[in-house]
């Protein structure tokens, strides 16, 4: 297996769809997917097994229970699980193009990882979509739906090849920060700096990248090469005095300056007294 999709979820069936509807017309199929499910209900498992039965890939379904936000430690379960040389990352709430997966392979390096980038829809355009708009290739021609808004810019150069290259290597940012809604790594990489630190509700992402740079990685930006499209949606979950909490430890682990993060995924230490072991199914 050439690469795996760990695509996040909570509680968003209807954005699940969608998404999954994108991945569902790749143009390559040298892929398999895995929803790490941070506890959602039935709805989800409904979207999960409905899609499966007409995958043209493999589909994992890897789930825990419902204790918060625990995102890092989903992911870092599906990371487990994954068996593809390369680790492309997914939010589930976003819609990717027809040439999303085969992008990431053609760009993707043993020395670095990639961080693509999101641009918003609105919630007319959001709530008008269905998966079956997305399948017919509805977002395919919008270019933006914001006229010179610098995200919308990013759709419209991916349709200029040469164009994009240049944007993407503009200076303007270094090192290049680890975007996790749209990016991608070696798994070996992956596993080696522990996957991502899960004591982290908010900058997970910032962690896990400053872990592969210590690793020995460089980020390259593929914003305006790899972009795809973020579906709105309110956000209860932000919460300030938990984006100050990770920020600390966040800083913590920077001091450290360890690579390897030990609240991550296990080295020595097993799983099988984790409550929520057999929670993740396999569905294909």
């Amino acid at each position: 297996m050439h690469a795996s999709v760990i695509v996040s979820t909570y509680e968003n069936p209807d954005a699940l769809a969608l998404s999954l509807a994108g991945l569902a017309r790749q143009s390559t199929e040298d892929f398999e997917i895995l929803i790490a499910d941070d506890g959602s209900g039935t709805p989800t498992r409904v979207v999960v097994e409905t899609f499966a039965r007409a995958s043209p890939v493999a589909v994992h379904h890897v789930r825990q229970s419902d204790r918060g936000l625990r995102k890092g430690r989903i992911v870092n379960k599906a990371l487990e699980r994954a068996t593809g040389h390369w680790i492309i990352f997914l939010d589930g709430d976003i819609v990717v193009s027809p040439d999303f997966v085969a992008a990431h392979l053609r760009f993707a390096r043993p020395a670095r990882y990639l961080s693509g980038s999101t641009v918003l829809l609105s919630p007319a355009t959001t709530r008008a979509l269905g998966p079956h708009d997305v399948t017919a290739g509805a977002l395919d021609g919008l270019r933006s739906w914001r006229p010179g808004h610098r995200r919308s810019r990013r759709i419209g150069a991916a349709h200029v090849p040469g164009l994009a290259h240049l944007l993407d290597r503009w200076p303007s940012r270094r090192p290049v920060g680890f975007h996790g809604g749209n990016a991608s790594v070696a798994r070996s990489a992956a596993l080696a700096v522990g996957g991502f630190d899960e004591r982290l509700e908010r900058f997970e992402d910032k962690d896990f990248g400053h872990r592969l740079r210590l690793y020995g990685l460089t980020g390259e930006s593929v914003r305006y090469r790899i972009p795809a499209w973020h579906l709105h949606h309110e956000r209860p979950y932000a919460n300030r005095a938990v984006r100050n909490a990770s920020r600390v430890l966040f800083e913590e682990n920077v001091a450290r300056g360890q690579v390897r993060t030990q609240h991550g995924l296990p080295t020595s230490r097993s799983r099988e007294r984790d409550p929520d072991r057999r929670g993740p199914c396999r569905t294909t």
